[in-house]
């Protein structure tokens, strides 16, 4: 079996049509042969019947009876030597009694029909009909033969041309069968070369679809829909590396900025406390950084395990503008709540919290002076629709489909200070994610709308 799995699907096809041709013509020889053995024994049965029908026409005959009596040897001489078997007797006399190569014969029972049977049950070499007759007043066993040889040597005959057919039909087939194989996988082989030529360096090369294959074209194309995902996946690495050293870097500047300043000429206590009160700040903001990108991380690789039970969305509402209320009162920013308040959110409570917090967060950051702010509660059959609406703000279509990437800038000079270090809404998105659930941004009438959508119990 594992020499069977080493050979190529080429030479499987091969061997799988030989063995399948090999029990077909060996079924078919089998059969022919069966059938030919069984239309000889009923020829020879006619033919034995044949002349216990002749030998009882000539028991009508009295004169020509006689004669066969008186000269058993014409009979004998007609019938030829091999075939020489006619008996006709009883217990108390023998009429005709023609057995030239002295056939050991069996006990044969007295019957009104012609019975057939062979002299002994193993290595026949006569076959034998007998009848009862009767002859003046008298009953007789009327016994003829006839030799198995004849038969037997067309049997082996046609038994050696059923061999030879056989194997030249197994062989044919397994010759066709390797160039039908050879020729339909020749799409299999295109396609290991194409898939070959594929490496990191050439993601963007593609599969062509045409093919004599219909499987093979489905194949195709689910590969160069596998490849379009890794190739975005790898670019969406390799901009995730960029933008984190981007990150990281503007910190970490600002750190040995600072340093080399301060440490140019001497300092006073103060001025090295103010240096460590600036450190600090870059320090908690490398940390959240670095805490936002693992938990976004984990969440996409699904390595966190969520915790859910059913949270009154107006409690966590009514907690969330209670902590922001004094950040929205310095832009004076008005928050609203509509909708179906009174309704249950099957989720995390911390996850939940920190999703609307974020978008929270963004909607304050980027609101107006004197602005306003919409949260709006919508049940659904299958699912709770929570909308965050920042009213008269308008984000351009260009930006819409990438708010939710890591580190997207819109505005870069907002984006520096942006309090969720550029990953708030990325980690909105990993919740969603965790929940089953979706997050979507779009442009309204009244201003730009965060939703949230989370599936039911």
């Amino acid at each position: 079996m594992s020499f069977f799995r080493r050979l190529s699907l080429e030479m499987r096809l091969s061997v799988a049509l030989t063995l399948i041709s090999c029990i077909v013509f060996m079924s078919i020889a089998g059969l022919s042969y069966q059938n030919m053995q069984q239309m000889l024994s009923e020829q020879q049965n006619q033919i034995l019947a044949a002349r216990i029908q002749r030998i009882e026409l000539f028991l009508d005959d009295a004169a020509t009876f006689q004669i066969l009596v008186k000269h058993p040897k014409l009979y004998e001489n007609m019938l030829g030597q091999e075939d020489s078997l006619l008996i006709l007797n009883n217990s108390q006399r023998n009429l005709i009694q023609i057995n030239p190569l002295n056939i050991q014969l069996p006990t044969l029972p007295y019957s009104a029909q012609v019975q057939f049977t062979d002299n002994q049950a193993r290595q026949a070499t006569t076959r034998l009909a007998y009848k009862t007759v009767h002859f003046e007043g008298q009953s007789y066993q009327l016994i003829a033969g006839k030799q198995l040889a004849p038969m037997q040597s067309i049997l082996k005959d046609y038994i050696w041309k059923l061999i030879l057919n056989s194997v030249l039909g197994v062989l044919i087939l397994s010759a066709l069968g390797w160039w039908v194989g050879h020729y339909l996988l020749r799409s299999i082989r295109s396609l290991i070369l194409e898939t070959r030529q594929i490496n990191a360096q050439k993601l963007s090369h593609r599969i062509p679809l045409e093919s004599n294959s219909l499987e093979v074209q489905q194949l195709s194309q689910a590969m160069n829909e596998m490849l379009d995902k890794i190739q975005g996946s790898y670019q969406q690495l390799a901009q995730f590396s960029e933008d984190i050293a981007h990150e990281l870097r503007t910190p970490l500047n600002n750190l040995i900025g600072q340093t080399q300043i301060t440490l140019s000429q001497p300092r006073s206590s103060g001025e090295l406390e103010q240096l460590l009160y600036s450190h600090l700040e870059e320090y908690d903001r490398l940390t959240k950084m670095i805490e936002n990108m693992l938990f976004i991380a984990r969440s996409e690789q699904g390595q966190s395990a969520l915790e859910k039970q059913q949270i009154p969305i107006d409690d966590v509402l009514s907690h969330l503008l209670d902590y922001f209320e004094f950040v929205a009162e310095d832009k004076n920013i008005t928050v609203q709540i509509t909708g179906a308040k009174q309704v249950q959110v099957w989720a995390n409570m911390q996850l939940l919290q920190r999703a609307l917090s974020n978008l929270m967060i963004n909607a304050i950051d980027y609101g107006l002076h004197n602005g306003k702010i919409s949260i709006a509660i919508e049940q659904h059959a299958a699912q709770l629709e929570i909308n965050v609406l920042t009213h008269n703000v308008f984000i351009a279509e260009q930006h819409l489909n990438f708010l939710f990437d890591r580190f997207y800038q819109v505005d870069a000079s907002r984006h520096a200070h942006a309090r969720t270090g550029g990953l708030g809404l990325a980690i909105v998105q990993s919740i969603m994610y965790l929940h089953q659930g979706t997050a979507s941004v779009e442009n309204s009438a009244q201003g730009v709308v965060f939703r949230l959508f989370f599936p039911s119990e």
